[in-house]
């Protein structure tokens, strides 16, 4: 491993990032490789490239940058150009009625990826998150059931348990123990891949859950937020956002939302 790359990896590390978001920065590091990176990110920046392929390829950049060129986060982000490009497909997610043949269909999947399946729509947490807890982060705060624990960025959250959430993990709780809260093999977490495997199967298996995945159900949580009311700050706090414009572009008003809105201008 060079120099560079090896402060590159350090500085990913103290940063808190997943272990999935390093592995990318570092694969988007070695194609720079000699080459300035300013420039590189310039050449990749179109039009007619996706933005959720931009953004990847702009936060590495700034990563580089800092860790390499000994540039303060600031000073990296005035050399970048604005990121641009094509809008991300719409991430919409579950209508209700597919969220209840979903959760039918999770209830037939074996544990520990039942409970997760039936948590993720009604928690919101991003799975590797969710995949990641110990068993003693599942604790109280101020006599409120929830989890406790260091997300992404190492920010700590806390997620609170509605009753039924609880009901749904302490059943779960109580035929299995451990050190992670959801075990895999060997005494290991089990792995988002695993989880995805389960919701890519599911999504062949009912054209209704056509692009199912554990981000859907994240998306499915903050509409059903949305459409009950929660205001963003709350929810930015409880998806783990950094800023409410992320939160925003989670805020998709599914279709039975938007035909009620245009249903009640016909009736004023």
């Amino acid at each position: 491993m060079g120099v560079a790359a090896k402060k590159l990896e350090d500085h990913l590390t103290s940063s808190g990032l997943s272990s999935r978001t390093k592995k990318q920065y570092a694969s988007i590091a070695r194609r720079i490789g000699r080459k300035d990176p300013v420039k590189w990110l310039q050449k990749q920046i179109s039009s007619q490239t996706p933005i959720g392929t931009v953004l990847p390829f702009r936060a590495a950049v700034k990563h580089f940058l800092v860790s390499t060129q000994g540039l303060s986060v600031e000073e990296a982000e005035e050399l970048l150009p604005k990121a641009k490009g094509l809008p991300c497909k719409l991430r919409d997610s579950l209508a209700p009625e597919d969220l209840e043949l979903f959760l039918s269909e999770a209830k037939t999947v074996e544990d520990p990826i039942r409970t997760i399946l039936l948590l993720l729509p009604i928690t919101g947490m991003r799975i590797a998150e969710i995949c990641s807890l110990r068993a003693d982060e599942y604790t109280k705060r101020k006599k409120i059931k929830g989890f406790l624990f260091r997300g992404k960025r190492s920010k700590q959250r806390f997620i609170p348990l509605t009753e039924p959430a609880q009901e749904i993990l302490e059943k779960y709780l109580q035929s299995h123990e451990g050190e992670w809260l959801f075990q895999g093999y060997m005494g290991t977490p089990i792995t988002p891949a695993a989880v995805r495997k389960v919701t890519r199967k599911m999504a062949k298996m009912f054209p209704e859950l056509e692009g199912l995945s554990p981000h859907i159900l994240r998306h499915t949580f903050a509409t059903d937020a949305l459409r009950k009311g929660m205001d963003l700050r709350t929810l930015q706090t409880l998806l783990g956002h950094a800023t409410i414009e992320t939160t925003a572009r989670y805020l998709h008003p599914d279709a039975q939302m938007l035909f009620d809105a245009m249903k009640a201008l016909e009736d004023k």
